[in-house]
């Protein structure tokens, strides 16, 4: 996906849902065991042993979590725990030059990454103002690692005018570092769309976020990449499992749940399954998401409470307590997706999984 650059995997949010640590031990893992000789270019940093992460807190945890490797932070330190990031053996990306400042009002000898904002209008510092914020960076003792942007609409395939005009902007601002002297060898501009449609985006880096996990950026994205590839698809990588914790037989006409939004239209098996919206399952999906219990498909009914759901297990013929409850994955034929949830409760793949209660155990299969 990142055509012979650095992999920077983005394990944000606690890797979008997916549990930070174990994303990132399993990586961590998995490069430890590739022969030296299988990577990309000589460099040892060039094997893909990079995460991002949002906050300083996000980062720590995995140092907590024995992760070794460069960590960026992508996001912003408030300037009292700057020195964390100095203790901790970080890397910051840098968008104002009040950020520089403090920095080096600290004496903190740290490796930074310019953020460049080339069009997103969020983070980063305009083109104007970065060959001065490089220079800012210079004398205050910082070392200039490297420099990034963000795409705004890079997943419109269709559209592609927007995100050429981002290129043509973080390529200028590129050029003229270098000009100036700063040689900067990590230099990321491609997200998960960007790196899986537009190969021209690629730099020396580019950060993997929702492509990691199997996950589509988008509907467009996903059928540009089927085209591109030969039919070739992202596979999800996580389910996510409750249980049946009551079964009960009601009859036609019974009301469910707060509010009395729904009745029953027939004698119906209502199970009660321990999972709600404080756990990730978004309220917007009452009367509209479904699970699988025992390989069918079984509709949410009545509004997502708190810390359970009510389900019309009918379906699932025999539905007994502690059966096991697909709320994302397969069973047996039948799937649900995270884009599925995600069209039922009009959002996108990311907050269904994101959202996930990092209470929620997590294990690898």
């Amino acid at each position: 996906m990142c055509a012979g650059a650095t992999p920077i995997w983005t394990v944000k949010a606690d890797a979008y849902g997916h549990g930070a640590t174990l994303v990132a031990g399993e990586i961590a893992k998995s490069l430890s065991r590739r022969p030296l000789g299988s990577a990309r270019g000589s460099s040892r940093r060039a094997r893909g042993e990079w995460f991002g992460v949002d906050s300083l807190d996000e980062a720590i945890e995995l140092r907590h979590g024995g992760i070794r490797a460069p960590i960026i932070v992508l996001g912003w330190v408030p300037y009292p725990r700057l020195a964390e990031l100095k203790r901790h053996d970080l890397r910051l990306l840098v968008s104002s030059e009040k950020t520089v400042a403090e920095l080096r009002k600290r004496r903190l000898k740290l490796r930074v990454h310019l953020k460049i904002d080339t069009g997103a209008t969020r983070q980063g510092v305009l083109p104007g103002r970065v060959l001065p914020l490089a220079r800012q960076i210079r004398a205050a003792g910082l070392i200039l690692e490297g420099c990034a942007t963000h795409f705004a609409n890079i997943e419109d395939v269709d559209n592609p005018v927007y995100g050429d005009l981002q290129i043509e902007r973080f390529i200028a601002c590129v050029e003229e570092l270098k000009a100036a002297g700063f040689a900067m060898p990590i230099i990321h501009a491609a997200c998960s769309a960007a790196a899986m449609t537009r190969p021209e985006s690629v730099f020396t880096a580019c950060r993997i976020g929702i492509g990691l996990y199997g996950l589509n950026p988008s509907k467009l994205v996903a059928k540009s990449y089927r085209r591109a590839h030969a039919g070739q698809a992202l596979k999800p990588v996580l389910s996510w499992r409750s249980r049946v914790a009551l079964v009960k037989k009601v009859p036609a006409g019974t009301p469910v749940g707060y509010g009395l939004t729904e009745k029953t239209r027939r004698p119906a098996y209502i199970a009660i399954v321990p999972v709600g919206y404080s756990d990730g399952y978004d309220r917007s999906l009452s009367s509209k998401g479904s699970v699988l219990i025992r390989g069918k498909r079984c509709r949410v009914m009545g509004r997502v409470c708190m810390n359970m759901i009510i389900v019309d297990a009918t379906p699932a013929r025999g539905a007994s307590e502690n059966d096991v409850v697909t709320l994302i994955g397969s069973d047996g034929n039948a799937s649900v997706t995270a884009d599925e949830l995600a069209d039922a409760a009009g959002t996108i793949n990311y907050e269904i999984v994101s959202r996930i209660a990092e209470r929620e155990p997590r294990f690898l299969s």
